[in-house]
C-alpha cells in the first residue's frame, strides 16, 4: 500500500545548479525542490522531486570573466546518480573539439542538477537547468569552482550561468548561436575573438567575480 504523502522541501542557492553542478557559493539563482511520494510502474515507491526556481540574467562579459573553461564539443553520453544532497545529478561527458579558454582534458565531466536514479527523480526546471542529449554540439562555459561540495572530486565542472552558459551549436544563417533560453548570443565562427574582446573589456574595466576563490569564507 502506498505510503501517506510526505514533502521534503530543500532550498539551494548556486549559480551553477543549486548543489549539482558547482559549489555552494552566493548565486543570482535559486531552486527549491519539494519531494513527494509516488508508486511507480513496478509498484515500487520513488521519492519524486520538483525544482521550481528564480532567475537572474548573467551578462555576458561576467559569464566569460567567471568561466574557467569555454569549450565547443560534442555530447558523448550521460549517467545520473544520487549526489551528496541525496538527490539525482546528472553527469554529461563531453567531447572537447575547440577550447576557447583554460586547459581541459580531452573529455569533460559537467554535473548538472536533475534526473532519475533507483529511488528517487528530481525534476529541475528546463528554463534555469541546462538540457543535453547524446550527440548534441554544443559551447559550454564552465566552472571549475565546487566550494566545499563533499561530491567535488566526482566530476569536473558545472555550467557556468546555469541555462545561460549553454549554446547548442547550430548556428542561425547569419553564423548566430544562442544560449538554451536565448538570454545571450555569439558569433560561433568569430566566438574566440568575441571571447578575448569581453576578457579585454573586462581587465580594462577591472570587472571583479562575482564568486570567492574555491575554499574562502566570506566575513560578511
Amino acid at each position: 500500500m502506498m505510503r501517506s504523502k510526505r514533502m521534503l522541501l530543500l532550498t539551494w542557492t548556486a549559480l551553477f545548479g543549486v548543489l549539482a553542478a558547482c559549489g555552494d557559493q552566493t548565486s543570482n539563482r535559486t531552486e527549491s525542490p519539494a519531494a513527494t511520494m509516488k508508486t511507480t510502474k513496478e509498484n515500487s515507491e520513488k521519492e519524486i522531486a520538483q525544482a521550481s526556481s528564480r532567475m537572474t540574467k548573467m551578462e555576458k562579459n561576467q559569464l566569460v570573466r567567471d568561466s574557467d573553461v569555454i569549450i565547443y564539443g560534442t555530447v558523448l553520453s550521460q549517467e545520473t546518480e544520487n549526489d551528496f544532497t541525496g538527490l539525482p545529478a546528472t553527469d554529461t561527458f563531453v567531447q572537447v573539439v575547440t577550447v576557447y579558454k583554460g586547459d581541459p582534458g580531452s573529455v569533460v565531466e559537467v554535473r548538472t542538477q536533475g534526473g532519475e536514479t533507483d529511488d528517487k527523480i528530481l525534476i529541475v526546471d528546463e528554463k534555469v537547468t541546462p538540457m543535453f542529449t547524446i550527440g548534441e554540439e554544443v559551447v559550454l562555459f564552465l566552472s571549475a569552482n565546487k566550494g566545499s561540495r563533499l561530491d567535488k572530486e566526482d566530476f569536473d565542472y558545472g555550467v557556468m550561468g546555469l541555462s545561460d552558459g549553454k549554446f547548442t551549436a547550430e548556428p542561425d544563417s547569419d553564423g548566430i548561436i544562442a544560449s538554451q533560453w536565448g538570454s545571450h548570443r555569439f558569433n560561433f565562427d568569430d566566438l574566440q575573438h568575441e571571447i578575448d574582446e569581453l576578457e579585454r573589456y573586462n581587465e580594462l574595466h577591472h570587472v571583479p567575480s562575482m564568486f570567492l576563490p574555491e575554499g574562502e569564507e566570506s566575513d560578511i
